[in-house]
Order: C-alpha cells, then sequence, then structure tokens
C-alpha cells in the first residue's frame, strides 16, 4: 500500500553531514505531521452530532501513535535520541492540540476535554512550556541539541503560536531565525525557498486550516476515514519497529 506524504522539510546547506539533516526524531515529527494534518482536513466535515464521539477517537489515535513512535525511538535511537525523543513527544501533543483548537469543526470546543497533552502528561499549559524550554535551549545552544533545536524549528514553520496567537508575529519570527542559526550553523534566510519548508508544509498551516466548513459526510464513513489516516502512520511505524531485528542484522553483516 503506498502513502502520499506531506514533506515537512528543512533543507540542509551544502555540504552538511547527513545526520544534520534528517534523524529520526526529525522523520517521526514530519509522519506525525502528516496523520495531524489529514485528520485535521477530515474533521471539518463532521456534524455537531458527531463532534464528540470523533475527537475522543481522534485524540486516542494521535496518543497511541506517539506512543508508538516513542516505542520506535527507544528501539532504534538509543540514548542519543531519548532527549529528542522526549521533547518530540511534548511538542507533537503541543501541535496537535493547537491545530485542532485552531481548526474550525464543530468538535473544536469539546476538543479541550480531550487534549492530547493532558491525556500523556497530564497537563495543559504547553503555549506557555513550549516558549520557556526554547529560551533555554536557545540560550545554552548546545551542539548535541541541534536536533531538538530543528523540531522546535518545525514546530513554529509549521504554524504553532502558543501565547503569541492573535499577537503580532515578529516574535515568532525571530525564534525562528535564531533557531536556524543555531540548527544550521549560518544565518537564516526565511524568504529563500531554499532554506524553507517546502510548498506542501505552507499550504497545510494552520491558518490554511481554518477553512469554512465543507459539506457533512456521515458519521460512519469519516469514522472509517479518520481511523484509516491513523492506522496508515501506525502500520509504517509497527513494521519498521518488528522488522528492526532482522535489518539490524543485515547491516551488520
Amino acid at each position: 500500500m503506498s502513502r502520499h506524504t506531506t514533506e515537512v522539510r528543512v533543507r540542509a546547506p551544502a555540504g552538511a553531514a547527513a545526520n544534520e539533516g534528517v534523524d529520526l526524531a526529525s522523520s517521526q515529527f514530519r509522519d506525525f505531521y502528516d496523520v495531524l494534518a489529514r485528520a485535521a482536513h477530515a474533521v471539518v466535515r463532521l456534524g455537531e452530532d458527531e463532534a464528540r464521539g470523533a475527537a475522543e477517537a481522534l485524540s486516542r489515535q494521535l496518543c497511541q501513535l506517539i506512543e508508538l513512535q516513542s516505542l520506535e525511538a527507544r528501539r532504534v535511537g538509543g540514548k542519543g535520541g531519548a532527549e529528542a525523543d522526549l521533547q518530540g513527544r511534548f511538542l507533537k501533543a503541543a501541535l496537535a492540540d493547537e491545530v485542532l483548537l485552531s481548526t474550525d469543526w464543530a468538535g473544536r470546543d469539546y476538543w479541550r476535554h480531550v487534549l492530547v497533552e493532558a491525556t500523556l502528561f497530564k497537563s495543559s499549559y504547553a503555549g506557555e512550556r513550549v516558549f520557556q524550554d526554547l529560551d533555554q535551549l536557545l540560550r545554552e545552544r548546545e551542539p548535541a541539541r541541534r536536533n531538538v533545536g530543528r523540531l522546535y524549528l518545525y514546530l513554529l514553520s509549521l504554524g504553532f503560536q502558543g501565547r503569541y496567537r492573535g499577537l503580532a508575529q515578529d516574535k515568532i519570527a525571530e525564534y525562528r531565525r535564531e533557531l536556524f542559526q543555531f540548527v544550521y550553523q549560518r544565518p537564516a534566510d526565511l524568504q529563500g525557498r531554499d532554506r524553507t519548508l517546502s510548498a506542501q508544509a505552507y499550504e497545510s498551516t494552520l491558518l490554511h486550516l481554518t477553512a469554512g466548513r465543507l459539506p457533512r459526510l456521515n458519521r460512519f464513513g469519516l469514522l472509517v476515514l479518520l481511523g484509516m489516516l491513523i492506522l496508515l502512520g501506525l502500520s509504517e511505524l509497527l513494521w519498521l519497529w518488528v522488522s528492526w531485528p532482522v535489518r539490524s542484522a543485515l547491516e551488520g553483516g
């Protein structure tokens, strides 16, 4: 079965080492966003009577996807990827909640009762904490944490605003410039197409997800669609996890 993926890629500068361009945490973040964006486009078709059940199911499935990605990270990433996975879990939860609270759909208000952040972390202050942690990351600028910085760059480039939502976006732009400098060790040109996210990613930012509601589908059809979107991500990750010992043996040989 083929799967079309919305690429979320910050292109590394020419000559950069391969591990500076793509790592497991970044790949997982892109996969998670792909599932999230597709689900967000699907839920706008829900009617009021369908929204609560769909919100509960979607929240549960997104949490399961995050947990399965963490399982893969522990098997593949080792100790070196532990921090990136821990930060990635929180950032994925923060992005999911903001997308589904910002999208115009019937379950938007009810989503506050099924927050991914609250389910996984027993908290609901990602809008503040993301930027507190980001400030610390940029103060310390430890080279070993550049992969974590890349996750924050993805998050902000995909439209996450947190406590700055509704305010002037100068601060978000400043964060993105500083993150790019930290991760890639050169000044950012956020207007240059070779130094930004791909065009597909810009078509799927939170601004785009607030489009008007599409015609309704029946509840069964929409729940099946949401389930299929989540299963696409889960099936790929499960295959990677199950086949890891075989792939390790082949690579070792």
